[in-house]
């Protein structure tokens, strides 16, 4: 059945995969494209001929594979998860696996799944993280900008009271209602300012929200 799919799975980067559950899921069968993956051959890790699968596993990445594989095994349930590999050049090589575990008669028989390159999808939530990282921060520019129109706005409500009185009075009062005035001005164009900034600062996080 492996060899009928063998040219399927190697045509978009994939490959299937029946292991034993033990400590280097030793690999009985693969087939597809093992080599455009991770570039080895899979004759040579069937068996554990040159390589183990778990050898060739990311070490930062081991411990965590491991849990989700016998989180899902004790759940009898299937697994899907994202990690990283080492690729024959050096390289990472990200790849998302979708498997199962195969019981017969009630016992643990062996492991099953298919593996895809997942290179694409890290990088696409790569951007993405940093799309939303960038927001963020735009979001706490337009607080702290928010907050001075809106001490700017108490201090013009302050100052406007102060005008009507002053305007109330006569005499010497003139003068300092011209004071008053013009410090109320002074304090409309911040706000218009701010409000610019708050603007462009909009904008920016809807082109990099359309830039994703």
């Amino acid at each position: 059945m492996i060899n009928v799919y063998e040219s399927v799975f190697a045509s978009i980067d994939s490959f299937v995969y029946r292991c034993r559950c033990d400590s280097d899921y030793t690999m009985e069968e693969m087939s597809g494209g093992v080599r455009a993956i991770l570039g080895y051959d899979a004759a040579d890790i069937i068996g554990n001929k040159v390589y183990s699968f778990v050898g060739l596993t990311h070490e930062e990445d081991q411990e965590r594979a491991f849990a989700t594989v016998d989180a899902a095994i004790e759940a009898h349930k299937p697994w899907d998860m994202v990690y990283r590999m080492k690729h024959a050049d050096g390289s990472d090589a990200w790849i998302r696996e979708r498997g199962c575990a195969v019981f017969e008669d009630g016992e643990l028989a062996h492991l099953q799944g298919l593996i895809v390159c997942a290179a694409d999808q890290v990088a696409s939530q790569k951007e993405l993280q940093e799309v939303l990282d960038a927001t963020q921060s735009l979001n706490r520019d337009i607080t702290e900008v928010t907050k001075e129109i809106t001490g700017s706005t108490m201090q013009l409500t302050m100052l406007a009271v102060n005008a009507r009185i002053e305007a109330a009075r006569a005499g010497d009062a003139g003068l300092g209602f011209a004071i008053v005035a013009e410090e109320m001005k002074r304090l409309a164009n911040q706000n218009s300012e701010w409000a610019g900034i708050i603007s462009g600062m909009m904008k920016q996080a809807s082109q990099a929200i359309d830039t994703a």
